[in-house]
């Protein structure tokens, strides 16, 4: 959380700080998904640094989204601000003018590599083909995106052996249970084919006698 107004409106956090943090605090989240313990650190070191993290965390919401249904979400937001009267969503510009910030091509560099890699994951992990990769073969982003897929594609056969073997263990037990009762139901059948096929004595051999 922030802790004031006036630290908010200062944020003095270049953006190879927080383009650092945010790619530190993704990576955790990947790697640590259970325990949270890594993704805690990384945004307490965020905070140290300045990082608004609740900014941060509308940005990953956003980030999740294609680019329309963003957009359509920041104007129902703006537009849901007027209607109940927030002073935010009266502003004609909502947003304000953007602080002056260059990020070096250094940054930029990083943040883009990291960026393929990030996709290429989730694309091995949701088990797209190999052959998705959105960029130009030959390129060293085309190998940082399927490097990462190969790791993502891993995780996404481990995920697929297991579904396989929980569903053979229901299939074997469904398949044990019919067979039991098949072979109940044959062996009440035999009997009642036997009785049925007992032969009884005739009148014509009961009057003989």
């Amino acid at each position: 959380m922030v802790e004031s107004l006036a630290e908010a409106r200062s944020h003095n956090v270049p953006p190879e700080v927080f383009l650092r943090h945010y790619r530190e605090i993704r990576d955790a989240k990947q790697a640590h998904a259970d325990t949270g313990m890594a993704v805690a650190r990384a945004k307490k070191a965020a905070k140290g640094d300045g990082v608004d993290l609740d900014a941060l965390k509308l940005l990953e919401k956003l980030a999740s989204l294609d680019t329309d249904e963003a957009e359509l979400q920041l104007k129902h937001l703006r537009l849901y601000a007027q209607w109940i009267e927030l002073p935010i969503g009266m502003q004609p510009d909502f947003f304000g003018d953007p602080e002056p910030a260059t990020v070096s091509a250094k940054a930029q560099a990083e943040q883009r590599e990291w960026t393929a890699g990030s996709d290429g994951f989730e694309a091995g992990e949701a088990g797209r083909l190999r052959d998705s990769n959105p960029h130009p073969i030959g390129s060293e982003l085309h190998v940082v995106w399927d490097k990462s897929w190969t790791n993502g594609n891993k995780r996404w056969l481990k995920a697929q052996k297991t579904i396989a073997a929980e569903m053979g263990k229901k299939t074997s037990a469904a398949e044990q249970k019919a067979f039991a009762s098949g072979m109940k139901n044959s062996g009440n059948g035999a009997a009642a084919s036997r009785k049925r096929g007992r032969p009884a004595k005739s009148e014509t051999s009961a009057t003989a006698h």
